[in-house]
């Protein structure tokens, strides 16, 4: 099992991934942190052809979740979770990802939204609320 930080390219991936840091020592668990890239950001790192080779296994690709994680994890005496970077839908991926690794809990940073901004353009906490395969610890962090 594992506790899966599912973090962004923000300031609230360092809460998210301590939150899960503070579990998987509780639980005695590895934490595996996922970022997940649309595929409208692919298109930014990518200005090379990757014929035959998985998106999400293109070292570009990869650097972007690792550089991600060190910048959360800063000057953490923690150890450092595995990274995995996916390449699509957010809610769907991150929800594949923990069914992968039998994840015993996902974590991740919810924002306040007004009821309008949730039916127009849904929410990824909401979705993994509703889809993940494991408890879902949400971060409130705004």
């Amino acid at each position: 099992m594992a506790i899966v930080a599912a973090i962004d390219d923000s300031e609230r991936a360092a809460h998210v991934l301590r939150e899960a840091q503070t579990l998987a020592a509780n639980f005695d668990e590895a934490v595996h942190a996922v970022h997940v890239l649309q595929r409208s950001e692919l298109v930014e790192v990518l200005e090379k052809d990757v014929e035959g080779q998985a998106l999400a296994d293109n070292y570009e690709v990869q650097q972007i979740g690792e550089n991600i994680v060190s910048r959360a994890t800063g000057e953490s005496t923690l150890p450092e979770p595995t990274v995995s970077v996916r390449v699509g839908d957010p809610a769907a991926e991150i929800t594949a990802y923990a069914e992968e690794q039998d994840a015993r809990y996902v974590v991740i940073g919810g924002r306040k939204r007004s009821p309008t901004g949730k039916a127009l353009f849904g929410s990824v906490t909401q979705k993994m609320i509703f889809e993940s395969p494991a408890p879902v610890v949400s971060v409130a962090l705004d």
